[in-house]
């Protein structure tokens, strides 16, 4: 398991310092004997000094051991307090320190690094119900900041002005369900209201290498539900993605990011922003599915390797992917798309190949919709057929592909297109080892011509192979007037390919 999946799971126990309801009652002896089976379950060392008043827990010195052998990396988190009172209705409060030093010390080989971080928290609630087994954690904060207190390398403490680091979190709040039994199912719900984060970082040995990344994100919401194994071996990964189900999405309604860097005198910086976006994915034993969208986007960058400030922008750029992952008799949907819509890039850029502006330069689209159905020949996760799948050519069979949408619309000519493939597997002769398709693709290009003109013209397309294209363009398709071609591509049951009826192959 890599480190970054150990800390990620390690954030059980940190949620709780920005975060984590069920009738039944439940006490702080078995809010802290859950927590630390969930802990101890997923290969984490967790010790604390338990101290019993009544209806009250207090537990001093956490300390929650992640060890990554893989990478000869052991990491300690240490929590000074936190405190799980029972209360009348059957559930049980936690709180900590309004101002509360976190430790983390890395261990990697012989070297050692120590962090504290100083988690800040104004009108913090969090209450835990339900069952042992089964609990319900609510959640709110009107604002909690995590910042670096201190980072110490090879025993010498680095000041603020060489590196520095915060992120502030505002109108939180949340839930997080846990119920356990023979696999772990979890579900969570969080609003944030905006996010900030502010890291910079100066070079000891040479004052002028520095670097800084700040960013914000507004109206953030996730949820998610997911099942778990309630062990992890931390040596088998790919047992733990052949069982897990996860199911999540994330969304924002507008959000920023800035870089500046200077290295040995040469500067660099990268800006962003955008009016939105969001992120959904589906893991699951027999698929992954994966979504996004950004609204708005648009990028600044200039320095480093560039010649000029670089400025690109996009009304909307989003994806999709979809697969199958075990093994099945039947094909299984599959997808993929892309959007790029309303394109556009700085003068600088366009000057170097058509100084004279002759291309219009109006917003660029480029839209691709793919679906279909494959049928998988192996399981992706099973460490059994690891060996057989990384030897065979052909994980899957390749049964349908349709192509929905295709657009490319760009510097004065536009490309649409539609089409369905059947294939037969049955028939690996006809087209050299891939199945013989079935189909057919119908095509419109408009404006062609004129950009064909525009490009000679330019110096950018010699008249020879400008000839060749126009050749090209008369055999495969058809001329229906105003600059405008039209083609339809077949296969048919024979293998034979057409183009507007005619046979070319």
């Amino acid at each position: 398991m890599t480190c970054f999946t150990k800390l990620a799971g390690s954030t059980a126990l940190a949620t709780l310092l920005l975060a984590q309801s069920a009738a039944a009652e439940i006490t702080p002896a078995q809010v802290w004997e859950d927590l630390r089976g969930y802990m101890q379950g997923y290969g984490y060392e967790v010790t604390a000094t338990a101290t019993a008043d009544g209806d009250v827990l207090t537990l001093t010195d956490l300390t929650s051991t992640i060890p990554i052998p893989e990478d000869d990396v052991t990491i300690v988190m240490r929590m000074p307090e936190l405190v799980l009172s029972a209360t009348d209705d059957g559930a049980v409060d936690v709180s900590w320190p309004a101002e509360m030093p976190v430790t983390f010390d890395f261990t990697e080989g012989e070297e050692q690094m120590s962090a504290t971080l100083l988690y800040e928290t104004a009108d913090l609630k969090a209450t835990v119900s339900g069952d042992p087994g089964a609990t319900a954690w609510a959640y709110s904060a009107s604002s909690a900041r995590i910042s670096l207190a201190d980072l110490v390398v090879e025993g010498v403490s680095l000041p603020r002005d060489v590196i520095r680091g915060e992120i502030l979190l505002d109108g939180l709040v949340g839930t997080s369900q846990m119920t356990t039994g023979a696999m772990r199912d979890m579900a969570q719900e969080m609003k944030i209201g905006s996010l900030s984060y502010d890291f910079a970082g100066r070079d000891p040995e040479n004052t002028e290498n520095t670097v800084l990344f700040q960013g914000n994100m507004t109206d953030i919401a996730y949820s998610g539900t997911g099942t778990l194994p309630v062990d992890l071996d931390s040596e088998d990964p790919m047992a733990v993605m052949a069982v897990m189900d996860v199911d999540g999405s994330f969304s924002y309604s507008a959000g920023s990011a800035q870089f500046n860097g200077v290295e040995d005198g040469e500067a660099a910086s990268f800006a962003s922003s955008s009016e939105g976006g969001s992120v959904a994915m589906t893991f699951s034993p027999e698929a992954w599915d994966f979504d996004f969208e950004v609204k708005g986007y648009d990028v600044q960058v200039q320095g480093g390797d560039l010649p000029f400030p670089v400025s690109l922008s996009a009304g909307e750029l989003s994806g999709n992917f979809a697969m199958p992952v075990a093994r099945g008799d039947t094909p299984q949907d599959v997808a993929a798309g892309l959007v790029l819509a309303d394109f556009q890039m700085n003068d600088l850029i366009w000057n170097i190949f058509d100084p004279a502006g002759q291309l219009p330069r109006d917003p660029a689209t480029i839209a691709v919709d793919l679906t279909g159905k494959v049928r998988m020949l192996y399981d992706l996760f099973d460490p059994e057929q690891a060996e057989a799948l990384a030897m065979s050519e052909m994980p899957a069979e390749l049964h349908e592909l349709t192509l929905n949408e295709l657009v490319v619309d760009a510097i004065g000519a536009a490309l649409t297109a539609t089409g369905a493939f059947t294939f037969d597997n049955s028939d690996l002769e006809s087209f050299d080892g891939m199945p013989r398709p079935e189909g057919e693709l119908n095509a419109e290009l408009v404006g062609a011509n004129a950009l064909i003109d525009k490009l000679v013209g330019m110096g950018l397309l010699p008249e020879a192979q400008a000839m060749g294209a126009r050749m090209m363009m008369g055999m495969f398709a058809v001329n229906q007037g105003d600059d405008t071609l039209t083609s339809k591509i077949e296969i048919n049951s024979q293998g034979h390919i057409l183009a507007n009826g005619q046979r070319i192959q």
